[in-house]
């Protein structure tokens, strides 16, 4: 199964550093040099998931006429932050972009490590049950969980969308993928009202549950989340080249997960690689959740930069978990 192209979404609406540091008291120039984003798009007050994500999908069909609708065997959306928490995010999107009944729809609850993980769960079953044409949507909208003030997640996360098209027919090669979780580190990075652990009614209660409204925002600690990618991704990316028979001199690109400035830079020195090798381009979109690396690619892919070139990719985040896998591009 091979990714075809890839296209992306991204909100109106624009929020740049100055308003950051008004809301939170920091230094915009502080969030430019240590974070790496200088503006992000967050959606609007009546804007959704969905409304986002059918524009990227919708942004795919427009730019690959061989893309038919009526072909699509498979949509899987990835997110977090569905617009309900039901249905799933993938039927009410099936019926948006007038896709076909017969369409597998389902969704897969993963943050940074989604893209990766996804592109696996649909090689396997397309594989498996011989559909030729699929649609790998990411979305998660953090804009809708985070506090105003709080400076560790608003000055990092920005919105976005993506469209993958998975075919049978040539593209990107996706390998073997390396993968893991460690849920004692589940803490580090949670929403924690609004399931069923802190749910807003029970049937034995008479009364809603009253909560702190931070309880239904995003909470992230950073020096956590930065300790466990050090010690986890550079494993993983060995783990994932031995799994492909490949070395780290025959990978061109490694796209890791587009966290924050600061990361990327300690990642890049921790596996030696040249700056050129490990792409930073958050500047003007910010950490954008399971749609980082797809959104990377996009823009590689839009420069032609790809062609013939080996791609290492790696999510890690929210479980916490991580993954890894190659992508190998045809000469197209």
């Amino acid at each position: 199964m091979n990714i075809r192209a890839i296209d992306v979404a991204l909100p109106a609406t624009i929020v740049d550093n100055n308003s950051i540091a008004r809301w939170t008291g920091r230094d915009e120039n502080f969030i430019k040099t240590k974070v790496g984003v200088v503006r992000r798009s967050f959606l609007g007050k009546n804007e959704s998931l969905a409304d986002l994500a059918k524009q990227a999908c919708e942004n795919l069909f427009q730019h690959n006429p061989a893309l038919c609708r009526d072909k699509i065997g498979l949509l899987i959306v990835v997110t977090q932050n569905p617009d309900y928490k039901l249905p799933h995010s993938s039927a009410l999107l099936q019926h948006l972009l007038s896709l076909g009944v017969r369409t597998a729809c389902f969704d897969i609850n993963l943050g940074c490590s989604g893209y990766v993980y996804a592109l696996s769960v649909a090689k396997a079953l397309m594989s498996a049950e011989d559909i030729t044409e699929g649609i790998l949507v990411t979305c998660d909208p953090y804009s809708k969980v985070m506090g105003k003030t709080d400076y560790e997640t608003i000055s990092v996360f920005g919105d976005a969308a993506t469209a993958t098209w998975l075919s049978a027919e040539r593209g990107a090669k996706i390998g073997l993928l390396d993968c893991g979780t460690d849920g004692s580190g589940a803490h580090h990075l949670m929403v924690k009202a609004g399931g069923s652990a802190y749910p807003l009614y029970h049937i034995w209660q008479e009364q809603q549950n009253v909560y702190h409204a931070d309880d239904f925002h995003i909470k992230m600690n950073g020096r956590a989340i930065f300790n466990f990618m050090m010690k986890r991704i550079p494993q993983s990316v060995a783990f994932c080249l031995q799994k492909n028979n490949l070395s780290l001199a025959d990978i061109d690109y490694f796209f890791f997960h587009q966290a924050s400035k600061y990361l990327l830079e300690n990642l890049r020195q921790k596996l030696n690689l040249e700056e050129h090798k490990a792409p930073i381009a958050i500047e003007d979109v910010g950490n954008t959740v399971s749609s980082s690396i797809p959104v990377l690619l996009h823009r590689f892919m839009q420069k032609n930069l790809l062609a013939k070139k080996t791609v290492l990719i790696s999510g890690f985040g929210v479980g916490l978990s991580w993954a890894t896998n190659i992508l190998r591009f045809d000469g197209a």
